[in-house]
């Protein structure tokens, strides 16, 4: 497994590492731990500051690349996987979640039950990884660094003179170990877990390993540059929430006071924080304060808090950042061209449709901001389209606050039409209350659509129209009505009717335009191929042409090849008027080919007067 990244070129966050690197570089207070010998021999000039992100980038300076060991900051990771293999319950009979205000080596265990206050301490670590040996009796190291494999995305190893350097000095968590097994923390020989616990803290890592295992954490437990799922949110939550109250050891109330990140400090000289859900920060530089933490870890950690508000308590709020454009059916219509008749019927009606585009997280927030904008919808609408293209999640554990707003609407007898809503989990579920009664579509304009559909069926109470198959009969509707009897019955004449199944491909992007088409029946596409920022293709519905309506008259006016392709989405016929047959008609009967021109002049007209007013509206709504 290795870890796929984007490595940034020189940007603004690049230059505010840089910045930050230069600012603290000359900060030389500390000294470098020296009660385990080998951690001694760190150089302290030594500094490195690294950002990962959610979306696989990258930002580093100064010593990235350069390994040491991972030491306490491998604590929060272990105790995600004493969760991840035993039970909640289970880890909580043997560790306490209660910050202490000890050092990170205080024997600190509750007086009556012996249990270690959190797992950020010693104590409370080799209780941790006591569960884990005692989970792989005799492949607990192995399965520790597949577990790290999963958190870092790659290979990581043990750097063997620590890890003999502190088995031979560490007398003190010996001591620990022994008391937990007093206690029956440790419910047997503990030598096995201290073992365990001296070679995961030896583990070697680099400033860029810790930043993308931070990532992994304000990820949920995703490591976004594998996929791989490390950890779960579940658990995920709770470390984060011990390494916000417990992670820089008894500094740990005075660093979520200044700093307010969770984050978790290691002897060696590195710092981890997490930004859930924005970033990873990692910093390493062995010199160390008082409270056993970096000194230029804290002082980065404290300027981005400060400066750039990474804080967890100093978030802007957002007004109404959920609703991204609402407007109503009046002013966005779908791309199928409708008849005359059908224009008069749904024109009045068009206001009873509400659009919303909804962006963003729909948490709480997110759904309480969408909750108001419902609340405003005028008595008159009846039909509700919510877009959520620009959704970004919509987590499961507020899914149902979703689901019962939507289902209130719709007692108040709104219909919902979601449009694009991968992102919503409840769309798949099965047993979501009104699956049956919201109907989802792929695109916005296939909403549209619907809703036009769903107003006709309701308004349409005019009698049925005649069904016309003649073209040359006078009651033909469409744009031929325009022509004088005399005319049309001659161009009827050099007309032939062409029959298509659905899925037909009537015309083709780079045909020769010498073909005109008037819908007899049927429906058909328009459909363009457009190619994205990512190099993939798409095709997407410019417009749908029923009974009556002509389609292809740019080409064939113009003499040009065809620019997009047009299927036949239900089966119809067409009436076909072909370029020889038109040019034999300006020789034979010039008046009818010039009154031909007029009405498809006019045709274009409106076409292109509706078609600029819907775009000048998208750049508003």
């Amino acid at each position: 497994m290795t870890v796929q990244v984007h490595q940034c070129s020189a940007n603004v966050i690049q230059e505010l590492l840089e910045e930050l690197y230069h600012a603290y570089s000359g900060l030389n207070e500390g000294r470098v731990a020296d009660y385990i010998p080998e951690l001694a021999k760190a150089c302290p000039d030594d500094f490195g500051i690294v950002i990962a992100t959610p979306g696989g980038r990258i930002y580093e300076v100064g010593a990235t690349r350069k390994e040491f060991t991972i030491q306490s900051i491998s604590k929060p990771f272990i105790y995600a996987l004493a969760l991840k293999l035993l039970s909640l319950e289970f880890i909580a009979s043997k560790i306490d979640v209660e910050p202490s205000g000890d050092a990170f080596n205080a024997i600190s265990l509750d007086p009556e039950s012996g249990k270690p206050r959190n797992p950020m301490i010693n104590a409370g670590a080799i209780a941790a990884s006591a569960q884990i040996c005692d989970a792989f009796p005799g492949n607990s190291e192995e399965q520790l660094l597949d577990y790290f494999e999963q958190l870092a995305g790659r290979r990581l190893s043990i750097n063997f003179d620590v890890y003999r350097s502190e088995k031979e000095t560490g007398h003190r968590n010996r001591a620990i170990g022994h008391l937990l097994r007093n206690f029956n923390i440790i419910e047997s020989d503990p030598e096995p877990a201290l073992d365990l616990y001296f070679r995961q803290c030896a583990i070697s890592v680099t400033c860029r390993d810790l930043a993308v295992m931070a990532t992994t954490l304000a990820c949920q437990g995703r490591n976004p540059f594998t996929g791989g799922q490390a950890i779960s949110p579940e658990i995920t939550v709770r470390v984060l929430a011990l390494m916000g109250t417990c992670g820089m050891y008894d500094f740990a109330g005075q660093w979520l006071h200044d700093v307010g990140i969770p984050a978790k400090s290691g002897v060696a000289g590195g710092v981890m924080a997490v930004i859930p859900g924005r970033l990873g920060i990692a910093t390493y530089s062995p010199s160390l304060d008082s409270f056993g933490n970096s000194v230029r870890g804290v002082a980065v950690c404290r300027q981005l808090s400060r400066g750039v508000g990474l804080s967890l308590f100093n978030q802007y709020y957002q007004v109404d950042a959920t609703i991204r454009r609402s407007y109503l059916g009046s002013q966005r219509t779908s791309r199928r061209w409708r008849s005359d008749r059908e224009l008069r019927i749904l024109d009045p009606h068009r206001d009873e449709v509400q659009i919303i585009h909804v962006q963003g997280v729909l948490d709480f927030g997110g759904i309480e901001q969408m909750a108001a904008e419902l609340a405003k919808l005028s008595d008159k609408v009846r039909i509700l389209i919510l877009d959520l293209a620009h959704v970004t999640e919509c987590p499961v554990e507020s899914s149902g606050l979703l689901d019962r707003q939507l289902c209130s609407m719709e007692d108040k007898g709104v219909d919902i039409l979601l449009s694009r809503a991968g992102r919503l989990p409840m769309v798949s579920m099965p047993d979501w209350r009104i699956t049956e009664r919201v109907e989802a579509y792929e695109h916005l304009d296939s909403a549209l659509e619907a809703a036009e559909e769903m107003l006709l069926s309701l308004y349409d109470t005019e009698a049925p129209p005649a069904t016309v198959t003649v073209l040359a009969d006078p009651r033909y509707p469409g744009f031929l009505g325009q022509l004088p009897d005399e005319h049309r019955v001659v161009l009827a004449e050099r007309m032939s009717l062409r029959l298509f199944e659905s899925g037909d491909v009537v015309i083709r992007g780079g045909d020769p335009g010498d073909e005109l088409f008037l819908v007899q029946s049927g429906s058909f596409d328009i459909a363009l191929k457009i190619s994205s920022g990512d190099g993939v293709h798409h095709s997407t519905r410019l417009a749908t042409f029923g009974a009556g309506l002509c389609f292809g008259e740019i080409g064939f006016i113009a003499q040009n090849p065809r620019t997009a392709d047009i299927v036949a989405t239900e089966a119809g016929a067409c009436w076909v008027l072909h370029r020889d047959d038109f040019d034999a008609l300006s020789h034979s009967h010039p008046q009818v080919v010039i009154s031909l021109l007029k009405a498809l002049t006019c045709d274009m007209g409106t076409k292109l007067s509706q078609t600029s007013v819907q775009l000048t509206l998208m750049e508003h709504y």
